[in-house]
């Protein structure tokens, strides 16, 4: 297994997760997707300090490997 690479391949998305909650925010092809999210979060709910990002990242089997 590798991460794809190739031409074809889905771009990595970034997105955030309250911990408190579970709430998510929406993915994007940029981390300030995520950072902005959660700040938008953390206005709405000040006690929510805790959030976790999550990194979707393509990967691709490789024969032979």
């Amino acid at each position: 297994m590798e991460p794809d690479e190739g031409p074809d391949a889905e771009p990595l998305l970034f997105s955030a997760r309250c911990a408190v909650c579970g709430a998510s925010g929406p993915a994007g092809p940029e981390g300030g997707t995520a950072s902005r999210w959660m700040l938008t979060h953390l206005r709405s709910h000040p006690g929510h300090l805790s959030f976790r990002e999550v990194i979707t990242r393509s990967y691709r089997a490789v024969p032979g490997e």
